[in-house]
């Protein structure tokens, strides 16, 4: 049996990237011997109370410890360097859009989440390099839903088809649009999808639509009353990064977060428009709405 050393397993350990567990060792060194797994959990001890690996989460696994840091030049920087990203509804004159942004669209099935998507890429194709990530339609159905917005031939934007680990695949300097980020029932893991994509952002934008859960139905004093949810599934994860958060549903436009207000004398949290749809799916009959206590009619 061949006596295992630290000395091999902190060279293992520097040509790691990301996590590793203690049976990736044993399979990439041949590890088969009980008294050699057990003096691999010694020297990974050892190296953890040394500071040079970290203990994760989950047991046996470990991370290299991070000590890389980035100073930030935040007094050259320059506040007026905005993004100039236009919107439906027109919400670019509410808000700011800065560099390495993240932006949510949430809506509830039918409700106009894709709509909103591709009318920003129509908005913004002339001024961005724009990439869609598809996991919504195929192709012919994108055609059909496209073509009310009059695309030039060839597109001046990319299209790719894309279901998961969007982070691997933005690029960090482009406005990128995902049409739509589910991950099924694992709902706790969108707001770490989220915050992957956002640090892989440089001077680039996500727009990232999600699907929020159906109204809550109730009866208030005998009437039944329809409540649409802000948050998508995921909740308050899904709003930790974004700096813009729209939520669609009951044919209502509602912008939830705002980060940083285009005038700081007017405060559009909590903002929403009503709108209906034209024929090819599109907001129409666009109107502010200003909500109000639900009156008794006795």
């Amino acid at each position: 049996m061949k006596v295992l050393t630290q000395a091999v397993i902190e060279e293992l350990i520097k040509a790691t990237a990301g996590s590793f567990n203690v049976r990736d060792i044993w399979a990439e060194l041949g590890i088969t011997h009980s008294e050699n797994k057990q003096h691999l959990r010694v020297i990974l001890n050892r190296l953890s109370q040394a500071g040079i690996i970290a203990k994760t989460s989950k047991d046996g696994t470990y991370r290299k410890i991070d000590e890389k840091l980035e100073p930030v030049d935040w007094q050259n920087a320059d506040p007026t360097k905005t993004v100039k990203v236009a919107f439906p509804f027109s919400v670019e004159a509410l808000c700011k859009v800065y560099p390495k942004s993240i932006i949510i669209v949430a809506g509830e099935k039918n409700a106009g989440k894709t709509a909103f998507l591709y009318q920003m890429i129509q908005l913004n194709m002339a001024n961005h390099i724009i990439d869609l990530f598809n996991s919504e339609t195929g192709p012919e159905q994108m055609q059909e839903r496209f073509e009310p917005l009059d695309i030039p031939e060839p597109a001046p934007f990319n299209v790719y088809e894309r279901y998961d680990n969007f982070a691997d695949v933005v690029d960090p300097e482009h406005l990128t649009v995902i049409d739509y980020l589910d991950l099924n029932s694992e709902f706790y893991l969108v707001g770490a999808e989220i915050d992957s994509i956002f640090r892989k952002l440089t001077t680039g934008v996500a727009v990232i639509g999600l699907q929020k859960p159906p109204p809550t139905i109730a009866y208030v004093k005998g009437k039944r009353v329809s409540y649409s949810r802000d948050l998508a599934y995921g909740g308050g994860t899904t709003a930790k990064r974004a700096i813009i958060y729209i939520s669609l549903g009951d044919k209502k436009m509602k912008l939830v977060y705002v980060k940083t207000p285009s005038d700081p004398k007017v405060n559009p949290n909590n903002m929403m428009w009503s709108y209906s749809f034209d024929g090819g799916g599109y907001f129409t009959n666009i109107k502010r709405y200003y909500p109000s206590d639900i009156q008794d009619d006795d």
